[in-house]
């Protein structure tokens, strides 16, 4: 007859009931903390993170609507009205320790990203390109129409992905993956398990309100970005839609770096969940000439994506969602403009 074997010294948990597994997500997915924050960091208010967004929404309205600062030269100066908003509510609900406790690599993340920003909205889109360079050719078998919008491409994924980064890892000794873009070996720590299933969610009940959006005639006539490429006859060629679909996509993956990577992760340590709404004043007043719904909708889209990707510990599926979205307003619009795609 066998001994029988012995206890052991550590037996293991119970397992968790589906319900109290699921509220332990809720709490990890919904905690005021994240991995990157200081141990003295303010935990994240509510009411002061709304009444952030809210004022932000008030600075559109007031763009939109009453004209004020209206002017495309005036947009770095709608990013310090609003980033001050923003610390002021902030010194309002925890103090002025609390800002005295910002570090210099938090203020000077915020001002490097200031200049690229500035760089790039002043220098660095298609309007700059033209006029610099003058009106390219509408040679509709070459790329020459949409050079301006290649030539802002580019200049966004240096301004917004190139400089910020290698300012960050050499300056500040933060490496991509600290800053939300998984690059090289290493887990993400912190991640919270399943977010990925939330941007499916997302992607899923965002498609009928593309679908919606697509119909709307003010959509109809901003989208596709890339109709300088379709000929007077309504065609575009698959091989110059494919370049600028190339193109189209350096632009989401150097934003999402830049807004939800460089300026989210950037400023976590000191500011927690309240660097979402930092972020969001220059992503949302970046918005500043496309359709009124669209640029009040990054308020909360720009949240969303911040938040997750947060929780995520990094920026590629934002990236994916992100793009998904666009390419799919882009061949809604070619199709219901009748537009017509042929091999070339």
């Amino acid at each position: 007859m066998s001994a029988p074997e012995p206890e052991p010294a550590f037996p293991p948990p119970p397992a968790l009931a589906p319900h109290s597994r699921f509220r332990t997500w809720l709490a990890a997915v919904f905690s005021p903390r994240t991995p990157g924050m200081h141990a003295d960091t303010p935990r994240v208010d509510v009411y002061a993170f709304a009444l952030m967004l809210g004022v932000l929404a008030l600075q559109v309205v007031a763009r939109y609507k009453l004209g004020f600062l209206e002017d495309k030269h005036w947009q770095i100066v709608h990013v310090l009205i609003g980033w001050g908003a923003c610390f002021g509510i902030f010194v309002l609900f925890h103090g002025k320790a609390a800002l005295a406790r910002i570090s210099r690599a938090t203020w000077l993340t915020l001002g490097v990203g200031l200049v690229c920003l500035t760089l790039f909205w002043y220098l660095g889109r298609s309007d700059s390109y033209r006029v610099a360079f003058g009106e390219p050719p509408r040679d509709y078998d070459t790329l020459w129409p949409i050079v301006p919008f290649l030539y802002f491409a580019a200049m966004g994924t240096l301004l917004r992905l190139v400089v910020p980064f290698v300012f960050a890892r050499y300056a500040l000794h933060r490496p991509p993956r600290e800053l939300g873009l998984p690059i090289g070996r290493g887990r993400r720590h912190g991640a919270v398990p399943g977010i990925g299933w939330v941007y499916l969610v997302l992607a899923l009940g965002i498609a009928p309100v593309v679908v919606i959006a697509a119909n709307a005639p003010a959509f109809q006539m901003k989208y596709p970005l890339g109709r300088d490429l379709i000929d007077p006859d309504g065609g575009i060629a698959l091989s110059h839609l494919l370049v600028y679909q190339a193109f189209y996509f350096l632009v989401f993956l150097s934003g999402e770096s830049f807004w939800r990577g460089f300026l989210a992760f950037g400023t976590e340590k000191d500011l927690g969940l309240y660097g979402l709404a930092i972020m969001c004043v220059p992503y949302v007043t970046g918005h500043f000439g496309k359709p009124f719904s669209e640029t009040l909708g990054a308020i909360l889209a720009g949240t969303v994506l911040g938040f997750l990707a947060l929780r995520h510990r990094s920026v590629v599926l934002g990236v994916a969602l992100h793009y998904g979205v666009a390419l799919s307003m882009d061949l809604l619009s070619i199709w219901k403009n009748g537009f017509v795609i042929y091999l070339g």
